[in-house]
């Protein structure tokens, strides 16, 4: 998502500094005198990369000043290394546990066109069949492919950023949506360019692919994510929620200005509001499972999987990757998603080359001059410059 309403005012959700490799250095020394014993001092032991890892938190939090960060790194051929850092909830001054469940926000669309992609695997679908054989009163529907859809080439209008949804949404954080009048808020825009011109980040086309999937399973979008990847990747605490109330421990989210340290707490917010495109919740064990899944094309295979990336263009909106793909985004070498908004923000990205994962969930979303700062994904970058480095 990318807009972030605080009980105080609205602003915009969205959704690289490298970090200094550490080095150790040692000096030596000796005497005149012959019959002295000499002994050398000893050299500083080099910080371990878990040392590292830590170190590039605690430094981020001082720099950030979030409440609280869940950070985790697979690597292969090394213990799963995971830590929760600072607070759930900042009034009482309870720490944060290590098997919170967060909201996921965007990365809820890896999730969703990976499904979509399973039903190509399966041939119940074409990555080129038009959305409107499946949805009608699409506008251009009989142009845009479901390949469009997922790589954010539909030319779809976002329904989350129009008035006709901000205004009835900040008055009731909590209201249900269908995701029929959510896409149905779009549709009353024009479409900004023909399906294939451009890429525009737009919250409508995975939305979109949601109902697509019901449509073509005859069962609700939560139930084929269940079935199809919540149990054969076993992500037991993975979910597709329909209520704000998530299962405990659930941190407070919070809207933080990075630059005094000023924080507000935020609303719980509806994921009904969000379906296909941001609904999702889950732990950090879980995200590190999916971020390595969904790198290696795990649920889909090596061909598919090159589709995904191969149809990636030059992002010009929306989350800072650099290039997205179908349902995925790059940044560097890494692949993976990210996701922001109302006090909460997330990432998890792979790196083919060392088969390392990172994973970061932060209970805090910048406002103020910074708002558009994803947290999360700078904190991931911190990190991938320490497993790059080892």
């Amino acid at each position: 998502m990318r807009f972030n309403p605080s009980r105080r005012h609205l602003v915009r959700w969205t959704g690289a500094a490298a970090l200094v490799p550490w080095l150790a250095s040692c000096g030596g020394g000796g005497s005149g005198n012959s019959g002295a014993i000499v002994i050398p001092p000893v050299a500083p032991e080099a910080p371990s990369r878990d040392g590292a890892y830590a170190k590039t938190v605690e430094d981020f939090m001082s720099t950030y000043r979030p409440p609280g960060v869940l950070a985790g790194v697979r690597l292969a051929g090394a213990a799963p290394w995971t830590r929760a850092f600072g607070q759930a909830d900042v009034a009482q001054g309870t720490p944060l546990s290590l098997n919170s469940t967060f909201p996921l926000r965007s990365i809820t669309k890896s999730f969703t066109v990976t499904a979509l992609l399973q039903l190509v695997k399966l041939g119940r679908i074409e990555l080129d069949d038009k959305v409107g054989r499946y949805i009608a009163g699409v506008p251009n529907g009989s142009l845009i492919s479901l390949a469009d859809l997922a790589g954010n080439q539909s030319g779809l209008a976002d329904y989350s950023v129009q008035p006709a949804f901000i205004e009835v949404f900040v008055k009731d954080f909590l209201r249900v949506w269908t995701p029929q009048e959510l896409v149905a808020i779009s549709f009353a825009v024009p479409p900004s360019f023909l399906p294939g011109e451009q890429y525009e980040y737009s919250n409508t086309n995975t939305v979109l692919l949601g109902l697509v999937i019901e449509a073509v399973t005859g069962l609700p979008l939560g139930d084929v994510l269940t079935a199809q990847i919540f149990r054969p990747l076993g992500l037991t605490g993975t979910s597709y929620p329909l209520t704000a109330t998530l299962p405990p421990p659930a941190p407070t989210g919070y809207a933080v200005d990075v630059v005094t340290g000023a924080i507000d707490d935020q609303p719980l917010v509806s994921p009904t509001c969000l379906a296909g495109s941001g609904a999702m919740a889950s732990t950090l064990t879980d995200l590190l499972a999916w971020g390595d899944a969904l790198g290696r094309g795990t649920l889909i295979g090596a061909q598919l999987q090159g589709v995904r990336k191969s149809r990636a263009r030059a992002v010009t909106n929306g989350p800072e990757y650099e290039r997205y793909g179908l349902g995925i985004g790059q940044i560097g070498n890494w692949w993976g998603h990210t996701g922001s908004g109302v006090g909460f923000q997330v990432a998890t990205m792979y790196l083919e080359s060392r088969s390392a994962t990172v994973s970061v969930m932060v209970n805090a979303s910048p406002e103020g001059d910074r708002q558009h700062l994803n947290l999360a994904q700078e904190l991931f970058e911190k990190l991938a410059a320490v497993v790059e480095a080892g």
